[in-house]
């Protein structure tokens, strides 16, 4: 048996270097140091009074509380999708190695995104979501609707306990869900990234060049979809950050306007290295792999002193042409745009 057959698993099967897997650990390094960030350069307990809040018109309360279930829904349905297509991609013939280390980085991600659930306390990850945008003001917004079920504190509904304020009761439950959702989406798109990097035995350059072209359209398919789930996330963060919008007095709408859109501006940027943590080092990756199998080629090539790279990697669909770099790009700063648009329109879609 040849050493690259050792090296390799059937034709028929997917397989990735483990190592490549180790990739993961740029998106944790962003997920570091976006708590390293908000934990210890941001104010978590911002006293925002709720004096801004307008008297009466409690039933406004009900504009925000709306926007922000039907934004979880549709983050909620997005979500699924990302993983159901990654187990559709782990159910295919694939090299046990790979398999396992997929889904062991996928439950990593899972469990770091759990975390701050797990590590809440009593004050819940609602609290902890919302204490940089004044908790005082957002109790008192949430405190100004009911939940079915709630008469008093000690009744329970469907997320848990009611409380002295069940609306923070409700925000939190739903943040504890979406906390497992985004560990969900995140593991996803980090795992359906890296299998990109897919290498089986090729006899020749051109079935070589077939298996890459075929890695750099599932890599730009990848990015898309990551795109769209953390573009969809964003809507999510705008629409819990806007919650407030419809009650809060029109003289300070402008003041704490520029508020939320300072935190859905920082949400955007971090969700972009999010994408950039594993987009990346797969790019480079493969285009590296790109660059030496063309160079293998003019070594094959009849005449190698006129062989054209450039050319021939055009040839095989391995050159990206301007409008895959606009697309690319536009998919990177989707959530940014978003934060922009949140903070643009009177509401978050």
């Amino acid at each position: 048996m040849t050493l690259t057959q050792n090296t390799f698993p059937p034709r028929s099967q997917h397989h990735v270097a483990p190592r490549y897997f180790l990739i993961v650990l740029v998106t944790i390094a962003i997920f570091a140091l976006e708590a390293l960030i908000s934990g210890q350069m941001m104010d978590r307990a911002l006293d925002v009074p709720a004096d801004l809040l307008r008297p009466g018109d409690d039933w406004l309360e009900a504009v925000g509380r709306m926007r922000f279930l039907a934004a979880f829904m549709v983050f909620g349905c997005i979500t699924l999708l990302a993983s159901c297509l990654l187990v559709i991609r782990l159910a295919r013939p694939m090299a046990s190695a790979t398999r396992r280390c997929a889904i062991a980085v996928w439950l990593l991600v899972i469990t770091l995104a759990l975390i701050p659930t797990l590590t809440s306390g009593p004050q819940g990850t609602g609290a902890l979501a919302y204490g940089k945008l004044g908790a005082p003001l957002f109790e008192a917004v949430l405190a100004r609707g009911g939940v079915t079920g709630c008469v008093t504190a000690a009744d329970s509904f469907l997320l848990g306990a009611c409380g002295a304020n069940p609306g923070v009761a409700l925000f939190g439950g739903v943040m504890d869900i979406v906390n497992l959702l985004a560990g969900l989406s995140v593991g996803a798109l980090v795992v359906g990234m890296i299998l990109c990097l897919d290498a089986r035995r090729s006899d020749t350059p051109d079935a070589a060049a077939r298996r890459l072209a075929g890695n750099l359209r599932d890599m730009r398919h990848q990015l898309y979809l990551s795109s769209l789930v953390l573009t969809f996330g964003m809507f999510y963060a705008t629409a819990w950050m806007n919650w407030p919008m419809p009650l809060i007095a029109e003289a300070a709408q402008g003041a704490y306007g520029s508020l939320v859109r300072a935190s859905a501006l920082f949400t955007g940027v971090y969700f972009t290295l999010l994408i950039l943590s594993f987009y990346l080092p797969v790019a480079l990756i493969l285009n590296l792999r790109v660059r030496r199998l063309a160079e293998g080629a003019r070594g094959q090539d009849a005449q190698p002193d006129a062989f054209d790279p450039e050319a021939w990697m055009a040839s095989h669909s391995l050159k990206e042409g301007m409008g895959d770099h606009l697309r690319a790009g536009f998919a990177l700063i989707a959530p940014i745009l978003t934060a922009f648009a949140g903070g643009i329109v009177p509401f978050p879609f």
